[in-house]
C-alpha cells in the first residue's frame, strides 16, 4: 500500500509529472525556470530547488550519489524505492500544512553523531555554491570571448566569480578535512 506525501507544487511538477530522475541541481534549477514564472533569479531557483531536492533526500524518496570525472564532482539525484511506493499530492507551499514523515530508516543518532550530519548538510550546500560559482566564472570567460567589447565588464563579473570560488572551495575543503573525507579537486576558472 502506498503512503501519501504531500509535496512541494515545484518538486511534484519536476519529478511527478515531467519524471525526471537522475539529474543535477542545475538540471532541476533549468526545468523550474522553464516551467514556472514564478522564477526569474537562476539563483533563488536553484536555492530553491536544492532545499526541496534535500527534504526528499531527508525523506528518503531521492538519493545523492557523488560522480567524479577527472577530478571533477558531478552530484546526481535518484529516485528511490519509497519514491516509487508514494504517491504525492502537490502542496502549494504557501498553504502546505506541517507534516512530519519518517525520516531514512533507522534509529535515531546519538547526539555526538548530530554534528556529522549537520556539517555534511553545509558541505553539500558549500559544493552546490562552488560549482554553480565556477560555472559563472567559466561563462563570463567564454562570453568575453564572443563579445570582446564586453571584455572589461564581464572581467569585473568574472574575477568577482573566481574571488567567490576561492572563499567557497576553502569552506569545503575545512568541512571534508573536518569530516576526514578526501579533499576533492576543482577544475580552476
Amino acid at each position: 500500500m502506498s503512503q501519501k506525501v504531500n509535496m512541494n507544487v515545484f518538486l511534484h511538477s519536476l519529478l511527478v509529472i515531467k519524471q525526471m530522475n537522475d539529474f543535477t541541481v542545475i538540471e532541476a534549477r533549468d526545468a523550474l525556470l522553464q516551467n514556472n514564472t514564478e522564477f526569474t533569479d537562476t539563483d533563488v531557483a536553484r536555492k530553491y530547488i536544492y532545499r526541496q531536492l534535500l527534504w526528499a533526500v531527508n525523506h528518503d524518496f531521492l538519493k545523492r550519489t557523488d560522480h567524479f570525472n577527472d577530478g571533477i564532482k558531478k552530484v546526481i539525484y535518484s529516485k528511490t524505492e519509497t519514491f516509487s511506493c508514494s504517491k504525492f499530492i502537490p502542496v502549494n507551499r504557501d498553504k502546505k500544512q506541517k507534516q512530519k514523515l519518517p525520516r531514512k530508516v533507522g534509529t535515531a543518532k546519538p547526539k555526538t553523531e548530530n554534528y556529522k550530519a549537520q556539517l555534511e548538510k553545509e558541505l553539500m550546500i558549500y559544493e552546490m555554491d562552488l560549482n554553480a560559482s565556477i560555472e559563472e566564472a567559466k561563462e563570463y570567460k567564454h562570453l568575453s570571448t564572443r563579445f570582446p567589447e564586453l571584455k572589461d565588464k564581464l572581467q569585473q563579473h568574472h574575477q568577482q566569480a573566481k574571488d567567490q570560488s576561492i572563499q567557497l572551495l576553502g569552506k569545503v575543503h575545512a568541512l571534508q578535512k573536518l569530516l576526514g573525507y578526501k579533499i576533492t579537486g576543482y577544475q580552476s576558472c
